[in-house]
């Protein structure tokens, strides 16, 4: 962008060197999300309200009716833009609408990149009120970042400013207008602000010294020595970037957020906004959101208050003596509905629970379910909407036991122990783990983290089902972003949470039909779906989810781990985020032929080479398939047409 006109007066013989009130002084904010308000923008503006007499909000394309009715509550105005995406561009209509009320002597531009704040906001506008300057700003602005398309994580090519006032000097100079008048790519207005206005001889202050931090974007790189320093705001790409990216410079989420908490800011707020715009697995990853619980109660004299139903498939009578001992762990009085699809299983077990009860404080109710291919997830949702759906419980607790004779035993017996011992592993256990619910009033579900030792599950999560849950997602207008590779679900079906977390989910009146091969059409498989769909259908909610493990599954779970990643690491160089960014552009690998390294070579080494030929490939794939389910047509007919010359031939 070119150098505007020097306004004339640079040497400060016409600067109001007085002290700017709040009385004097405006805010422009920026809102960005679509659709809802998130907490952290309302608490933004709450405290923006008390240190400005006049407060604009601006925002890409109409507000919703409900989003509008909670700004008008706080703000002066609200400008709405044309454009439905933000651009910086529209400050200047913000601008426009508070720069000539009167006594408006300071205007801040400003708006949701930051969460905070995480100090005394009036602190820092003190310090900076009586300088003498036309303009300041807290930290340098951001620069380009790197983004991860491939990923989920797109660009963010223009973003609200993150925190720059100007004084009426330079908001009523001809320079203003014609620096706005000039045309500037996406992103450049705030990165050219105070080189254009300082050579056209405005001055310009920066409350805070980063120099020293060796880091050419603080806001993302040095976020805990900007705190430390007394800025009281935090990037908001700090908790929103790709996992890897953060990882390789140690960014972390969990102890930054621990900083602001401890400094006031409400952690549940957070994590709720984070939760409805930022894909689930990744903000686990982000905010550190696994727990390690103890087998001791924290606090063993306190009870739990918090209103409990578990919900119980059963086709698998093994181990039901098990499961009703863990169930006992829960606190007394709470309700248990058990389900089951057989008549002389159900027999069964109306005796031992019958017998069960008696010995315990807690309820149960046999309910006997049609045979369905949605097994738990369609008693769940289906036979027992009336309990995930009724006022009656804080929290409901899943759990099943159905057949798997295709698992070993070793598989099937780790399985069972992997979801019971982190879910119900002792009373105390069960303790801690509903003290999260009663301390986090947002944390929606808990449940294990993906299970990985016996089982494959890791880097393919979404089982070839991530089209049919964006379809699905859709439809019950889920606008959580979902991860790519594998979504944060509990893998298994089993999981404690509160009901309101489910509502995107349960607000479709399910029928176990839904779960039959005619709708997989419609739905793909739709237990899979759901059970992949929970975490996601939290965050549609603003709750979020948390993972939990006991001591003796965290040491088993990390040192397989360790050592399995250390493997598939050895034959890539680099850093974790651009060995996994060669891996994703080499592609599936298959079973290492010479058709499947010849398309790696070409994907790695000529891309736009294999972006051509990729609508061919794809055709003669689709092909080969085709031919080769012709062929195992033909091959089952030539065996029953042998079956049959048998049968006639004795």
């Amino acid at each position: 962008m070119p150098a505007i006109a020097d306004p004339g007066g640079s040497d400060g013989r016409d600067l109001d060197v007085s002290r700017v009130s709040p009385n004097e002084r405006a805010v422009v904010y920026a809102v960005r999300s679509a659709g809802r308000l998130e907490g952290t923008s309302l608490l933004a503006l709450r405290s923006l309200r008390s240190i400005a007499s006049s407060l604009v909000v601006i925002h890409p394309g109409p507000l919703p009716v409900a989003m509008r009715t909670e700004l008008e509550a706080l703000t002066d105005d609200i400008v709405e833009t044309e454009a439905e995406e933000f651009s910086s561009e529209s400050y200047r209509a913000g601008v426009d609408r508070v720069r000539r009320q009167a006594g408006i002597r300071e205007v801040v531009l400003t708006g949701d990149s930051w969460f905070g704040p995480t100090g005394d906001l009036a602190a820092l506008l003190d310090t900076t009120a009586d300088t003498e300057s036309d303009f300041w700003d807290v930290l340098p602005p951001a620069p380009p970042r790197e983004a991860f398309p491939g990923e989920g994580f797109e660009a963010v090519v223009d973003r609200p400013w993150f925190f720059t006032a100007i004084r009426k000097r330079l908001f009523e100079s001809q320079a203003w207008n014609d620096w706005w008048d000039q045309s500037a790519a996406p992103g450049d207005r705030e990165r050219t602000f105070t080189p254009s206005f300082e050579v056209a001889g405005f001055r310009h202050t920066r409350a805070f010294e980063t120099t020293h931090l060796h880091a050419h974007d603080p806001g993302l790189f040095a976020p805990e020595d900007l705190l430390d320093m007394g800025v009281p705001f935090v990037d908001r790409a700090v908790f929103t970037s790709y996992p890897p990216f953060l990882d390789r410079f140690a960014v972390l989420g969990h102890e930054i957020a621990g900083m602001m908490g401890r400094r006031g800011y409400p952690l549940d707020v957070l994590r709720s906004s984070l939760a409805s715009s930022v894909p689930p697995k990744a903000l686990n990853t982000n905010l550190g959101l696994l727990s390690v619980l103890s087998d001791t109660a924290v606090d063993p004299n306190s009870g739990s208050s918090m209103s409990i139903a578990a919900v119980v498939h059963v086709s698998d009578m093994d181990e039901i003596d098990e499961v009703l001992r863990r169930l006992q762990f829960l606190p007394s009085g709470a309700s248990v509905f058990v389900t089951t699809t057989e008549g002389v299983t159900a027999a069964r077990l109306e005796r031992l629970l019958e017998s069960w009860a008696t010995t315990n404080g807690h309820t149960y109710e046999l309910r006997v379910t049609p045979q369905s291919p949605g097994r738990d997830m369609a008693d769940f949702f289906v036979a027992c909407r009336d309990v995930i759906q009724s006022d009656r419980f804080d929290l409901v607790v899943k759990l099943h036991m159905r057949r798997a004779p295709w698992k070993t035993m070793n598989r099937l017996r780790y399985f069972r122990r992997y979801q019971f011992d982190n879910l119900l592993s002792s009373p105390g256990y069960v303790r801690n783990l509903l003290a999260l619910f009663e301390k986090e009033p947002q944390l929606g579900v808990v449940f294990p983290p993906m299970v990985h030792v016996g089982y494959a599950t890791m880097g393919r999560g979404w089982a070839m089902l991530q089209p049919h849950a964006q379809r699905l997602a859709k439809r019950l207008k889920i606008t959580v972003p979902l991860d790519t590779v594998s979504p944060l679900a509990p893998y298994g079906g089993m999981w404690v949470g509160r009901p309101e977390a489910f509502s995107a989910l349960t607000q479709h009146r399910w029928t176990f039909g839904d779960y039959g091969w005619k709708s997989e059409r419609r739905y793909g498989h739709l237990a899979h779906l759901q059970e992949r769909l929970v975490s996601a259908s939290a965050g549609q909610s603003g709750f979020y989810c948390r993972t939990v493990l006991n001591y003796t599954h965290a040491e088993i779970s990390h040192t397989a781990l360790e050592y399995k990643v250390d493997q598939m690491f050895s034959t890539t160089r680099g850093w974790p985020v651009e060995q996994i960014a060669f891996l994703h552009r080499a592609g599936y690998t298959g079973y290492g032929g010479t058709v499947a390294l010849i398309r790696m070579f070409i994907r790695t080494n000529h891309p736009r080479v294999a972006d051509a030929f990729r609508p061919a490939y794809r055709l003669a794939l689709r092909g080969h398939r085709v031919l080769s389910w012709f062929g195992r047509v033909a091959s089952r007919l030539r065996r029953d047409r042998g079956d049959d010359e048998r049968e006639v031939a004795s």
